[in-house]
């Protein structure tokens, strides 16, 4: 028998062990192989979607600020309640959202819409964005007539008889925009009442006050808000020169309000109701002939004046600016009845709001 020798032995194990080891480590190398394969195409999934999710998210986004300047360059129908108005834009060539979205009421002048972008694969963002219209016109009437300048002085009807010529008490709107005469007076509600008289400085009142000054309380001295109507005046009158000025020369409707200026030296003869607000610029007169109604906002500034011999009732709120004295002339039928209302109204002017996004929230 062929003796075989230790080293020789040993020599042979080293071999096959180096086999074994060489197999485990090219196994080991395998699978480390191919999860860096794995790893890297998940990292490449994952990148890949990343990168669509974060292009449907500004795909929404896009879609939400056509939404926005579509509200700001078109007359809208806003909603009042839980039915909503539909609103469609188009989009533009390289992004993806939908064209149209539901404009839905959350509460006074702010409103909500869900906007969709999407990106490759079916991806997609939804995003839900609040929006408020901030009206660019003085808010809070501070009376049913507000005398802001110097010098305010109001006359009043002697007799008795005829009820309050100024009244704070909140009036609602008569019911048909288009009365005529008595068909136009409406009864105060018990919504919270206004001081019928606001001025700066103590008025001179002449005639009987007691019969025809009405409102809680019927008269009280606060803060000026001049430069406050003053500056809101001379911006609609600066608009003189856009393509589309902020103002026209007639009166806007209920479901139509409107800014009407009259200017220095022009009268106009207000024959037929109106609604909105009216700027009787500094020589600038209203004459009232005939029957006559309006609802909203009228400013009195400088020398601008409300005159005739007709009837009105001017439902919202009447104030003065500009002027170191100031008679309002009431021994006629002018009535100035404060109605919350009548300037709820004037947020419909659409040329006075201002758009704002408030809010956001990826919802999907």
């Amino acid at each position: 028998m062929r003796r075989i020798s230790g080293s020789k032995l040993l020599a042979d194990n080293e071999r096959g062990m180096v086999l074994v080891v060489s197999l485990l480590v090219m196994a080991v190398l395998a699978v480390l192989g191919t999860a860096a394969v794995m790893t890297t195409t998940t990292d490449l999934k994952i990148t890949s979607n990343y990168t669509q999710n974060k292009k449907a998210f500004y795909n929404a986004d896009a879609g939400v600020e056509r939404v926005i300047a579509y509200l700001r360059a078109n007359t809208v129908n806003y909603p009042t309640g839980n039915t909503p108005t539909t609103i469609s834009v188009s989009c533009p060539t390289g992004f993806n959202f939908n064209t149209s979205v539901n404009l839905n009421y959350v509460s006074s002048n702010t409103y909500k819409f869900q906007m969709t972008g999407t990106g490759a694969n079916n991806v997609s963002k939804t995003i839900e964005t609040h929006i408020r219209k901030v009206p660019l016109y003085p808010q809070e009437a501070d009376g049913a007539v507000a005398m802001y300048g110097g010098g305010p002085e109001v006359a009043f009807k002697t007799g008795g008889g005829g009820g309050y010529a100024i009244d704070g008490h909140d009036y609602p709107v008569p019911a048909d925009p288009n009365c005529n005469g008595s068909s136009c007076d409406t009864t105060a509600t018990a919504l919270p009442a206004k001081p019928g008289l606001f001025t700066v400085m103590t008025p001179t009142l002449s005639g009987n006050d007691t019969a025809h000054l009405g409102g809680v309380p019927t008269q009280t001295l606060g803060a000026s808000r001049e430069t406050e109507f003053n500056n809101f005046v001379e911006m609609v009158l600066a608009s003189s020169s856009n393509a589309t000025p902020l103002y026209q020369s007639t009166l806007g409707t209920r479901a139509n309000p409107a800014v009407t200026v009259i200017p220095n030296g022009t009268t106009l003869n207000a024959t037929a109701n109106g609604a909105g607000i009216i700027i009787v610029d500094d020589g600038g007169s209203l004459q009232i002939n005939g029957n006559f109604c309006f609802e909203g906002l009228v400013i009195l500034r400088g020398s601008g004046r409300v005159f005739g011999s007709g009837t009105a009732n001017i439902y919202g709120s009447l104030v003065t600016i500009g002027h170191l004295s100031k008679l309002i002339d009431l021994t006629g039928s002018i009535n100035l009845f404060y109605s919350s209302a009548a300037l709820a109204n004037l947020a419909n002017i659409d040329e006075l709001s201002q758009i704002q996004r408030t809010a956001w929230r990826v919802v999907l």
